[in-house]
C-alpha cells in the first residue's frame, strides 16, 4: 500500500539524492529523477524492510514548493534514516 512522507532532512543538507534499488542483484533504470528531492518534497511510494534498513520505493513524487507530481517513476528508492529520521509520514 502505497504511504505519503515529507522529506526532510535531520542535519544541514538540502534534500537528498536519489538511491539505486538496494536490493541484491537487482538493476532498475531510473525514471522521473530529472531532479533530486529537496527538504519539504513529498513522496509517494511503498514502505520495505531489505537488509535491517527501511526503504521506500517511490511511485511518484512533488519537489518541495511545486504543484506538479513527478509520475510513473521507476527505480528510485530513498532510505528512511540518513544521519536521523529522514522521511516523516504525512
Amino acid at each position: 500500500m502505497s504511504q505519503s512522507y515529507r522529506l526532510q532532512h535531520p542535519g544541514s543538507c538540502t534534500g537528498m539524492f536519489w538511491r539505486a534499488d538496494p536490493r541484491p542483484g537487482a538493476e532498475q533504470e531510473q525514471r522521473g529523477n530529472a531532479e533530486w528531492p529537496r527538504n519539504g518534497s513529498i513522496l509517494e511510494g511503498i514502505e520495505e524492510q531489505l537488509g535491517g534498513e527501511t526503504w521506500l520505493q517511490v511511485t511518484r513524487w512533488k519537489q518541495a514548493n511545486k504543484e506538479a507530481w513527478v509520475e510513473d517513476c521507476a527505480g528510485l528508492w530513498m532510505p528512511f534514516h540518513q544521519g536521523g529520521l529522514l522521511l516523516h509520514k504525512l
